[in-house]
């Protein structure tokens, strides 16, 4: 068993057709790091989410992006960048797409800014988003064009189609197990997304979820699953997971765990519309209050909130501090709680209209997923 850091990792020796690029690369950064770029993304980012702006950008310094496709309006900022929605001028459907624009450091000389690109152009997944094309703009940005969620992140979703602070257990569980698909699929492509939260899964026209932004993601491919390694400290300050704040060196074949309390964090803050260890109170980016937070406080769940035992179960495996007694992906996917799912896909798919799968989700007005919840609820309480 060998001791290292992942640091300037390759991905496999396979050509990767985007643009002029033939490789890609993945570094290693530190908080401080990230810090010393900040203000200059923060500028970028300011100024390109005015459309006029961007457009005029694009058309001096990439007149054929005005061939190809049309800005139509704004949808976010990223911890990188901006994203726009927008659609294909050449084809007759308009089909509409996901426009996102990156900066990148005039510096740079190891390309590490593409090594999204290459990450996506390495996944073909249901659940997964598509890339569809890439360039590189000057010195100072590129954007690819990527597949469009219909009804927008997590985030979006619960706010303006729902208008919900917290969502109901069935549509948590219906869009938990496409999720835990999602990452074992890319944990078998030995990937960690390093940024699971609301904003980086995006709900397509089936109410089927994607997972996006891969920006902060790394590879393991080369290392044995023994091998102990420090992974990178990247993600959401509140979203990242103990061991990753703690600095602590953990074998390649638990990787898939650090992802697995970003979720766990996730749909918590989905279930109860707060944070888990008390993570309310502490300041985004108070990496050491953070963790001593996760350390000290019990995991609790609010008491006017209604949820399942089973549900709480499943959230207690994914938010174990300790690496090691946490939830794996085979383990949550086989859980009571997740199975559940399957109950609610076969309703879906017996169901002609999608809006009136939506209304029947949202209300929870399907018996046969919580008979299932009850009698495996029920399970829970004898063995306990």
């Amino acid at each position: 068993m060998k001791n290292c850091i992942i640091n300037n990792i390759n991905f496999p020796q396979k050509k990767i057709e985007i643009g002029d690029l033939e490789s890609t690369k993945l570094s290693t950064k530190s908080p401080s790091q990230i810090q010393n770029n900040i203000y200059n993304i923060e500028i970028f980012k300011k100024k390109y989410r005015e459309m006029n702006l961007l457009s005029s950008f694009l058309n001096k310094n990439c007149p054929s992006f005005k061939e190809d496709f049309e800005l139509t309006k704004f949808i976010s900022c990223g911890g990188t960048g901006v994203v726009y929605e927008g659609l294909m001028r050449k084809k007759k459907n308009k089909q509409k797409l996901a426009f996102k624009f990156k900066f990148s450091k005039k510096e740079n000389k190891d390309k590490d800014e593409f090594q999204e690109i290459g990450i996506l152009k390495k996944l073909h997944n249901k659940n997964v988003t598509n890339i569809y094309a890439f360039t590189k703009v000057g010195t100072t940005m590129h954007y690819c064009v990527l597949e469009l969620g219909k009804h927008g992140d997590l985030e979006r979703f619960m706010k303006v189609l729902l208008k919900r602070k917290v969502l109901p257990e069935t549509i948590l569980c219906y869009f938990t197990l496409q999720i835990l698909e999602a990452l074992e699929y890319i944990h078998k492509c030995k990937i960690i997304h390093n940024d699971i939260k609301q904003g980086n899964i995006v709900v397509d026209g089936n109410l089927d979820i994607k997972l996006t932004d891969f920006s902060v993601s790394c590879t393991y491919a080369n290392f044995d699953p023994d091998d102990l390694v420090e992974f990178p400290f990247m993600g959401t300050s509140k979203y990242i997971s103990p061991e990753i704040l703690g600095h602590v060196q953990m074998a390649v074949k638990e990787a898939c765990k650090i992802d697995l309390y970003s979720l766990g964090v996730m749909l918590y803050e989905l279930a109860f519309g707060t944070y888990p260890y008390n993570l309310n109170e502490v300041k985004n980016k108070d990496y050491n209050n953070i963790l001593n937070n996760i350390k000290k406080e019990k995991l609790e769940f609010p008491k006017d909130k209604k949820i399942s035992n089973l549900c709480k179960d499943f959230l207690r495996g994914l938010l174990e501090k300790d690496y090691k007694k946490r939830f794996n992906i085979q383990q949550a996917l086989k859980h009571p709680w997740t199975q559940g799912a399957k109950i609610i896909n076969e309703e879906k798919e017996n169901i002609y209209c999608l809006e009136s799968f939506l209304i029947n989700i949202i209300t929870d007005n399907i018996p046969k997923f919580n008979d299932y919840i009850k009698k495996e609820n029920k399970k829970l309480e004898e063995s306990n």
